[in-house]
This record gives C-alpha cells, structure tokens and sequence, in this order.
C-alpha cells in the first residue's frame, strides 16, 4: 500500500488560477477514451477527441492515443487523468471537530493501516480533509496500483506525461463546487458503461455505481423487446437510490444529455433539478471538461 510518488494524485479541489499552465484531460474507459485541451479563452484548442471501442481492447486504445498525439502535435505535453470510479473506492471517516490535528494525523493513519490490512493486492491511496461546522470528515481514496499504472503506462507510452491522477468521482463532485450549486447537491452522471450517483455537501460524500450498457442501448445493440425494459430498469434503480438516501432532486449530466428519447424518459420518471453541461463542448466531455479545470501545479 503506497501514495504514488511519480505523480500526484486524487487531490481535491484544485482549480486553475488565471495564467496557470493548461494540460491535456483524459479520460480513459472501458469502451472508450476521451482526451480534451482546452485554451485560457476556455475553448479547445484542437477538436475534442471521442474513440469508441467495443471490444476495449488496450492495445487499441494505445494505438489510437498515440495517432491522436501524433496528429495534433502533442508529445510531451502533461496529462491530468480521471480513474474509473470502478478501479477505486472511496470511504468517509467522521471526526469530532474539536479533534487536534496531531489526533486527527494519528486516527487517518489508523484507519489507513486498518483498511490496507484487508486488501490483498498492492493499493494506491490519498485522502482529504472536509471540515463541516460539527464535525471533520477524511475522505479515504484507495486504488488499485494496478489500474494506476495501468493507466499511467498509457500515457507514457503514447508520448505524453502523466501530471495529476484524478478520481472520477471526485471529478464530479469538483463540477458541483466549482460551479457553485447549491449544497447539498447530487449529481447523476450516465456514461457508456455505468452511471453515478453521488450527493455532496461540505461534511459528506456518498456515491454509487449503477451497471448501465448505455452504449448498446444507444448502438440498439441490445435487441428492441428489452429497450423499455432496458429504461425502467435503470429508473427504477435511481429511484430506489434517491429514496434510500433521502435526496430530494438531483442535476443530470453525460452521454445522456445527448439522447433526447433518454433523457425525456428520465426527466418524466425522476425529480430532476436540472442539465448539467459540459461549456460549449458535447455533454460526452463532462469529466475531461471537469478536470481542465483542475489547476495543474501548487
């Protein structure tokens, strides 16, 4: 179990500053990547890039970065990447507020040992502090150092350089604050392989993951009988999430955004606050465009 010393990784919040130095956002899925740079005028300074792989084969994402890399110009340039929420977990340790910080130290080390105990293979980890008004909160991140590496060996490979190691869910959370939305505040975010729904306010943070083939639903790979089951489904799980943790709305945001018989279907059948977008870029670009926020040294 170890912090990754190469780079740095799931910090959080951090955004640019005004002349701070841009860097490419990637992000990396089962069935697709997803690289985006944007300029100081917040645009992009080449044509987002989407590839889709159906088989999410590694060796063609590699293969697809690298022409991607080569075609724009892009060698060396650094990267800030987002883990899938699937390669990692995140926990919430609560603790009184008036805790000194040599207790606080000593009780996040505790729990750190604690949880390294009962994982087998080698972990990657951060964490941050949340300091609401009656208590403190530690947000634990463990990775698999496998997955990690396996991604930041993509980005070596392909000629770029891997900066920052971001967490997908944190990326989310990172919109919500940066944004300003009002708190607490829950987001669900649907991409091509699974959705997320997490709700975020100054002392907590609390996410799950949805299994959701989007990507067939949207390719009709899936035969056309289950489509409306395919549908009510997903909402009648959204829902039970909602209702279990007492959130009373939530925003909307992804690949779905894209989809109007989707997403008219979500806005009939969930208490929709509202669409969250991605600037000027295709709502498929919601975690790239999240972490172009992301400032890229301290």
């Amino acid at each position: 179990m170890k912090v990754l010393d190469r780079i740095r990784t799931l910090s959080f919040p951090s955004f640019k500053v005004k002349g701070a130095k841009n860097y490419l956002a990637l992000q990396v899925g089962k069935s697709f990547i997803r690289l985006l740079e944007l300029g100081e005028n917040g645009k992009p300074i080449f044509q987002p890039q989407e590839i889709i792989f159906e088989d999410g084969d590694e060796n063609k994402k590699l293969s697809a970065l690298k022409k991607i890399v080569a075609e724009y110009g892009l060698q060396g340039h650094r990267v800030i990447a987002a883990l899938p929420a699937t390669d990692g977990i995140l926990k919430l340790y609560k603790y009184p507020s008036k805790i000194s910080q040599k207790d606080l130290n000593s009780a996040i080390d505790w729990v750190i040992k604690k949880e390294i105990s009962q994982i087998k293979e080698e972990t990657t980890y951060d964490y941050f502090i949340l300091r609401g008004e009656d208590a403190i909160s530690v947000a634990l991140v463990l990775a698999r150092a496998e997955s990690v590496n396996r991604l930041t060996n993509l980005i070596s490979s392909a000629g770029l350089k891997p900066e920052i190691i971001d967490y997908e869910v944190l990326a989310i959370v990172n919109y919500g604050i940066y944004h300003k939305l009002a708190l607490p505040f829950s987001i669900l975010y649907v991409d091509y392989d699974y959705s997320i729904l997490l709700t975020y306010s100054p002392s907590n943070i609390s996410y799950s993951v949805i299994p959701l083939d989007y990507l067939g639903y949207s390719k009709k790979t899936i035969s056309s009988s289950t489509y409306e089951e395919f549908l009510e489904n997903f909402v009648a799980e959204v829902r039970n999430l909602i209702v279990i943790n007492d959130i009373s709305n939530v925003y909307i945001a992804g690949v779905i955004l894209s989809n109007q018989s989707f997403l008219d279907y979500i806005l009939e059948n969930l208490p929709v606050l509202g669409l969250l977008d991605a600037g000027e870029l295709p709502p498929n670009f919601f975690i790239p465009y999240t972490l172009s926020l992301r400032e890229g040294s301290k």
